[in-house]
Parts: C-alpha cells; structure tokens; sequence
C-alpha cells in the first residue's frame, strides 16, 4: 500500500468515497444536528449511515421525521432493520443518508460493527463521527485531502474544539495512555501529536480496509476505550495516527452518561481491561491505582463514582465484560 499522489484542488469525480457512522443513542437532537452540519460539506461524494442504538425513545423515528421534512429530496434517504442487512445493502449506491435500527443497545462497539463489517472490503474511506460533533463546511474535504497523501493503513484524527463558548481547543486528534494507572490524557497540544496512543473515536477517519486488517471495533469493553485498544493494536502491526490539522470538529461534550456510577464504573473497568490485554505485568499496579482513585471518590463524598471505581475493579476481577449496566 503505496502513497497516492493528490493535487491541492482534485477533479470532484475522482474524489474517494466515504461511510460516516454515527451512532444516535437516545440524543437525536444532538444527531441531527450533526447531521445538518454534514448536509454542507463541501466535499460531497460521501453517504452517512446512522445507527441508533435501541434508544427506546423514539430517536429513530424523531431523526427519520426531521429527515422527511428537511429539504433533502435530491438525496434520498434509506430505512433497514439490524435483520434487513445481511449483504443486502448496495453500498455503491448508497443515498445521501440511510438509517439503521439496531435491536439491543450494543455499547460503542457493538452499534458501529453492525456497519463496519459491511464496509471492511470496500476500496473507500469511514469517518466515525460522534452524534454530538457538529462540523465545519470544509472538514470533511480536509480530511480527505490529507487521507489520500497518507498511506491506507493510517488512522487520521482532527483538531476538535469546544462547540460552547470561545470554542477552545478540547483536544488534538486523541490522547496517551498512563500504562501504571490505567487511565488517558487527551493531547491538548499539537506538538505532542507525535506521541499519540490513539485517535478518539469521537472523530476517527480511516480506510475501509483496516476494519479488515485490524479487525473490528472491540466489543468486550462496551463503552470507553474501544477506541484505544483498536488503535493500539493497529500500531502494533505497522499503522500510523495523524491529525490532519486543517480539519475541525465542535464538541458539545454530551453529558448522556456524565460523571456518576456508568462513567466511573467502565472507564475502570475497561482501563484494567485493556492494561491487562497490553501491559499484563502492570495490572498490580493499576489495581493500586484504582483503590487510590476510590479512596479519593470516598474523601470528598463523591459515593456513586465511588461505587463505580469498585464495582468496576471488581467486575474486571469476576472477567465480567461487554454488558449493559
């Protein structure tokens, strides 16, 4: 897989193709209008594929509705049922959006692999775009652009900023992870972005083909740092991250889960989980980190993070994995 060579401007006909997943778990507000924020790309050869996630709150039809409504008659749109798939979609020739209902909510993962298990054989480009991103027109053509410069078997992030406020920077492509803790840092500064551990799955670009190189998406962590395994396991065998810096995204920083039991409890889990996949001697020690981190959550009276810690060490202990809480 060479590199590929691509002028400053490209003939809009030989432009690649892309797949955006989102997956709408009970927020379609905040979908759509991630949705909208696409439906101005200036780049335009490209199809979003929405998966909701069993949000039981009428998301899927509240999303198609807004879709009926919008002025998207010249692009069409799609419905398929989890059942309906099985190879039956015509991926060539994908309208502009296509909406997926899947059964049971199946975490970050699960949701996402309905899709990118069709996609893995396809000569395109997949961008996993969380539902509380909202873009710019050009980010998309930014991202392309850099993608096609790069060898296939590179996994590419963005600059991603506050949606909020004075739009700061939130973070830059991704983050490190603290292999004696079991936990991450986001990238805040792009000179470090040499140092990358993984590109958030927030805002990931990436061939189609190394969903069939690296395989899928991991579904034993449910929730939080699916991600950075994928990503860590693709360096391991010769995948590069970039952050292509001209592509922005906003992040309206969802609070769907928030800082409680859920967050607590799989970010836990799930950092044990994947030091003991990655550094399997450390896992002593982040067991120390962990009673540290809940002796912490116990001292300043934050008692349902506190409950999460634990009941995450010790369903990390029980191998517990890849289940709703």
């Amino acid at each position: 897989m060479g590199y590929r060579e691509k002028s400053n401007r490209p003939d809009p006909m030989n432009d690649p193709k892309v797949y955006i997943v989102i997956l709408n778990y009970r927020q379609w507000q905040d979908t759509w209008e991630c949705i909208g924020s696409l439906l101005k790309s200036s780049f335009q050869n490209y199809s979003v594929i929405i998966v909701d996630n069993d949000s039981q709150n009428n998301s899927f039809e509240n999303i198609i509705n807004q879709a009926r409504t919008a002025s998207i008659a010249t692009t069409g749109y799609q419905l398929y049922s989890k059942e309906m798939l099985n190879g039956k979609i015509d991926f060539q020739n994908l309208p502009r959006l296509t909406f997926i209902q899947n059964d049971i909510n199946a975490g970050f993962a699960g949701g996402n692999n309905i899709v990118l298990r069709l996609l893995a054989g396809l000569d395109a480009y997949v961008w996993l775009l969380n539902p509380d991103m909202v873009i710019r027109e050009d980010t998309l053509a930014e991202l392309v652009s850099f993608g096609v410069k790069q060898t296939t078997c590179c996994i590419i992030g963005a600059e991603v900023r506050t949606f909020s406020g004075n739009q700061e920077l939130f973070f830059y492509g991704g983050g490190k992870v603290n292999f004696l803790s079991g936990t991450v840092r986001l990238i805040k500064n792009p000179g470090s972005a040499g140092r990358l551990d993984y590109i958030s799955g927030g805002c990931l670009f990436t061939h189609a083909a190394n969903f069939k190189t690296y395989g899928l998406l991991p579904e034993e962590y449910f929730l939080y740092w699916e991600e950075t395994d994928w990503c860590f396991r693709a360096m391991q065998q010769g995948a590069a991250l970039f952050v292509c810096p001209s592509a922005v995204c906003y992040d309206k920083i969802s609070t769907v889960i928030g800082k409680g039991f859920l967050s607590d409890y799989y970010y836990s889990r799930n950092g044990l989980l994947f030091i003991s996949k990655f550094r399997k001697w450390n896992v002593p020690i982040a067991l120390l980190a962990m009673t540290i981190r809940w002796f912490k959550r116990i001292l300043t009276g934050q008692w349902s993070r506190a409950r999460g810690v634990w009941r995450g060490t010790i369903d990390f202990l029980k191998k517990r994995f890849n289940e709703a809480k």
